[in-house]
């Protein structure tokens, strides 16, 4: 995160790992998707994610070498964002689309321009993104991601924001052995407001130190842990059509979500351990007051 543009701003910092985790569930939600299309899997995976400039995130490698951007506004509202795919990945994604598989290993030389091929394909492929990013928001309304057509460049569609704030968030598809490529998505800071209430840290009152805090009497409280596996949606004709032995597909299950009382708190992985099922945590989630 960058230090220089939001060292003092709480209310997006405390946003983050909300927006964060609607981006994980967004790339499971594209993952399936691709899946039926294709035919073939792939695994998607968030590299990292944080605030900072456009004019820093343009300076990554992975955006430096992009084949093909995809700017988009967000309707009622004047603020705007990108996502950018590098060729590899957009020349791979394309043979394995149109079934030439054999053609996806041989990449073309670094630096050429995307075909309107490839250009196709990226803007149906950020239109995916932004779709799955709106349905996963963590808050309702969810903002509305108008997207362009993807341009062979970044000018016009990045540069032209390089003084603002965005949160970005860097994808790899394929596994850590055989990665197959790297997207990035840049959110106008602006939407993370709202997101999250302002953390703010306890007081003490005057000579008292923070030792001499007591949880006592809050720790023994009661309170309910969900652990949510995923969420689908469906339609009234299909859940009435549900019966006993029915099977319901519930897409890929590589991540679970804790909800303390309605409230995200927690992020893992589902498991089994000594013949139960488990939940291992792998990230925590500041619960905020409204």
């Amino acid at each position: 995160m960058s230090t220089a543009v939001l060292a003092q701003d709480r209310e997006i910092v405390g946003a983050v790992p909300l927006v964060e985790d609607c981006v994980r569930q967004a790339l499971r939600r594209l993952r399936t998707r691709m899946l039926t299309r294709s035919g073939s899997d792939a695994p998607i995976r968030l590299l990292q994610a944080g605030v900072l400039t456009a004019g820093e995130l343009l300076e990554w490698p992975q955006v430096r070498d992009g084949a093909a951007f995809t700017g988009f506004h967000v309707e009622r509202g004047n603020v705007s964002g990108f996502c950018v795919m590098e060729g590899p990945l957009l020349e791979r994604l394309t043979a394995r689309l149109f079934g030439d598989v054999a053609a996806s290993p041989a990449l073309s030389p670094t630096g050429r321009g995307a075909s309107d091929v490839e250009l196709r394909v990226a803007t149906r492929l950020s239109e995916e993104i932004f779709l799955a990013i709106e349905a996963h928001w963590p808050v309702r309304p969810a903002p509305r991601l108008v997207p362009r057509k993807a341009t062979p460049n970044r000018h016009g569609v990045a540069d032209t924001l390089a003084a603002s704030t965005v949160f970005a968030a860097a994808v790899e598809f394929g596994t850590e052995e055989e990665p197959v490529g790297r997207l990035t998505i840049a959110l106008p800071a602006h939407l993370l407001r709202g997101v999250a209430g302002v953390v703010e840290l306890p007081t003490s009152a005057p000579g008292q130190s923070q030792r001499d805090v007591s949880f006592e009497r809050v720790g023994a409280c009661e309170v309910e842990l969900v652990v949510e596996l995923t969420r689908i949606k469906s339609t009234l004709g299909a859940l009435r059509g549900i019966g006993v032995g029915a099977e319901i597909p519930l897409g890929v299950l590589s991540a679970a979500r804790g909800v303390v009382n309605g409230r995200l708190a927690l992020v893992g992985e589902p498991g089994a351990r000594d013949g139960q099922r488990s939940f291992r945590v792998t990230k925590r989630v500041a619960i905020t007051n409204e």
